[in-house]
């Protein structure tokens, strides 16, 4: 049983598309092509906002145990980030990296800001995931499954998300959950029939984060509802779909 991308070197080939194990030099293409997925509107320089790239990609890589990647030759087409709960992390300078990318946030007001919500958002998925009891393994997390806007209708989605499905049913875990949100093509999940454990909607994140929105108002405008979904690997084996969300 292998749980690290960095020993897990079979890869999945059809016509030019290849998935193959994630290294540290794929990430400027995950980075660029989260930014161009979700990008900083108040930042039209565009520095801000790929640091705010870089934050959420890094924070998904601290406690990843398989990074897996599409490509057609050099060209980036998707990833899935798995944290299974067990075994070696991939890129244990991750952490050390997310630091650095903060302190270059926090070095600018909007870039500070841009900071604050991306981790209020993170600390309300952990009190989403507690609510739901999912902070007791063995549940297996998909941290961050993203698929370029070039890669759609290939089947990429599709070929990450089974590569998935069979690492995780290899690897002896039975159930896994992801979060994802309104940005996102969130029917994916119905369509494969997983099970909604928690829904938050983007009115109600003030009120569950325990602050007052007249404090800050537009720190919670805009903010998109929040989902989490479960599924047993079993059921979900000989499921296709093609996705590009976080």
């Amino acid at each position: 049983m292998t749980t690290s991308s960095n020993h897990d070197q079979a890869s999945w080939r059809r016509g030019s598309v290849a998935i193959r194990p994630m290294v540290w030099a794929d990430m400027p293409d995950l980075v660029g092509t989260f930014d161009a997925t979700w990008k900083v509107q108040e930042d039209p320089e565009g520095t801000v906002s790929r640091l705010s790239a870089a934050h959420f990609i890094l924070h998904y890589l601290v406690g990843t145990t398989r990074a897996r990647i599409a490509v057609d030759g050099q060209d980036f087409l998707g990833v899935t980030l798995l944290a299974e709960g067990r075994g070696e992390l991939c890129f244990p300078k991750a952490e050390e990296e997310l630091e650095r990318v903060d302190r270059q946030l926090s070095a600018t007001t909007l870039g500070a800001h841009t900071l604050d919500r991306a981790r209020q958002w993170q600390l309300t998925e952990v009190r989403l995931e507690k609510q739901c009891g999912l902070a007791v393994p063995p549940q297996a997390e998909l941290r961050l499954f993203l698929v370029s806007s070039r890669a759609r209708g290939r089947g990429v989605g599709g070929a990450l998300w089974r590569d998935t499905l069979e690492h995780l049913d290899q690897a002896g875990i039975e159930r896994f959950y992801l979060h994802t949100d309104s940005s996102c093509d969130v029917g994916f999940y119905d369509h494969q029939g997983m099970e909604r454990l928690a829904e938050l909607k983007g009115r109600d994140h003030a009120a569950f984060a325990g602050r007052d929105p007249s404090d800050d108002p537009q720190f919670f405008e805009g903010i998109d509802d929040i989902f989490i979904y479960g599924g047993r690997v079993s059921d979900q084996l000989g499921k296709d779909g093609d996705h590009g969300g976080r």
